[in-house]
């Protein structure tokens, strides 16, 4: 009898207990962000990527408790969060303090050249004003590929491809190895032991950026890579298909110098920019911005331009009685890639500078 009453004693027990944790695990299910444009990043590690920011007051289901972090799904998106900026409806508290996982309130700064500053987050919206590469921003939210953000006692919103914080893009925070063979190493430094070695072209994932050094990772493996040896790849601004792609591998080539007549990753000059570009892509180019301009593509008005499209210019005092004299690539938000003479390199510019948008000819659809 006292075995039978022993074992009814445990199981009594055991089964309390597993009530509580299942009541404990229903409380956790949902819980709400507490801050605005939180990090939701790919690992319960402030040294891992982050997939995207998510505003305050979103709901998000509890997948597991990792310690400091909640492993967590939005929309179908799963990642990792830090368990103080996630409050839960049945409480309102917030725990121990946390890293700076939320970058609302930081310092941000313009990386495109020109971007536009405009009254609501849509290329629909009026722009306010527009602003310089390197200029600094405080950021308010992100949310949906825009930021919203101060600058000069005025608040307005700027995609999020063109904003970066402490070095690392806000949005698709990787970068691009820009020489032959670049050594991944161990701590800061050309003293330091290689963990792997990268190659031209290949992408890693960008972590932060301190000293002329990034923090990377590649393979499975954390490392440093010298800045020298990459640029940051921009991917591209918002849109899809085939020319979302031919921007990407254009801005790859940004900083590559300027040579007349250039149409390698050597050098190029405008129409052999463009022309090696979509090469890259089986389309056939005539090495002349004419040339590009009669016998490429179909015409599409400015408000039609999506990115991918050729858009061209005729400077008078540069095209000896031709149709065109320079010739880009349209990235979106007002702004395309081109090789311009002026800068000696690759570089994007907006369609709204006094020059270009009083020299502009039209556009063409390829891709």
């Amino acid at each position: 009898m006292r075995k039978f009453l022993g074992k009814m004693i445990v199981l009594a027990a055991l089964t309390a207990a597993l009530l509580t944790v299942t009541a404990f695990a229903g409380e956790l299910e949902m819980g709400l962000v507490n801050a605005d444009a939180l990090r939701l990043r790919s690992e319960p590690s402030t040294n891992s990527s982050t997939i995207t920011y998510l505003s305050s007051g979103t709901q998000v289901e509890i997948l597991e408790d990792a310690g400091d972090w909640y492993h967590v799904s939005v929309n179908g998106t799963t990642g990792y969060v830090y368990a103080s900026y996630i409050t839960f409806k049945s409480s309102t508290s917030v725990t121990a303090a946390a890293p700076s996982e939320s970058v609302a309130g930081q310092t941000g700064v313009i990386t495109g050249n020109t971007v536009n500053f405009r009254n609501g987050p849509s290329t629909d919206d009026a722009v306010l004003t527009t602003l310089p590469e390197g200029m600094e921003v405080t950021i308010v939210s992100v949310a949906d590929d825009w930021c919203r953000a101060q600058q000069n006692g005025q608040e307005g919103y700027i995609k999020a491809d063109y904003v970066s914080v402490n070095g690392i893009p806000l949005v698709d925070p990787r970068g691009v190895i820009t020489g032959d063979c670049v050594n991944v190493r161990s701590t800061p430094s050309t003293d330091s032991g290689i963990i792997t070695k990268v190659y031209a072209g290949e992408l890693v994932d960008l972590l932060s950026l301190e000293n002329g050094w990034y923090t990377v990772s590649c393979g499975g493996q954390t490392g440093y890579i010298h800045a020298d040896f990459l640029q940051i790849y921009a991917g591209d601004s918002g849109s899809s298909g085939l020319g979302a792609d031919i921007v990407a591998t254009a801005k790859q080539y940004l900083g590559t110098r300027y040579s007349y007549g250039g149409a390698s990753a050597k050098g190029f000059d405008c129409s052999g920019f463009t022309m090696y570009i979509f090469g890259l892509y089986g389309y056939s180019l005539p090495h002349s911005a004419t040339s590009q301009w009669y016998n490429s593509g179909t015409n599409v008005t400015r408000d039609e331009l999506q990115p991918g499209d050729l858009v061209l210019f005729c400077d008078p005092s540069r095209s000896a009685g031709k149709a065109c004299s320079h010739v880009g690539i349209y990235v979106g938000d007002g702004d395309f890639i081109h090789a311009s003479s002026g800068s000696n390199a690759v570089r994007i510019s907006s369609l709204n500078e006094g020059y270009y948008n009083g020299y502009y000819v039209g556009a063409k659809r390829v891709a």
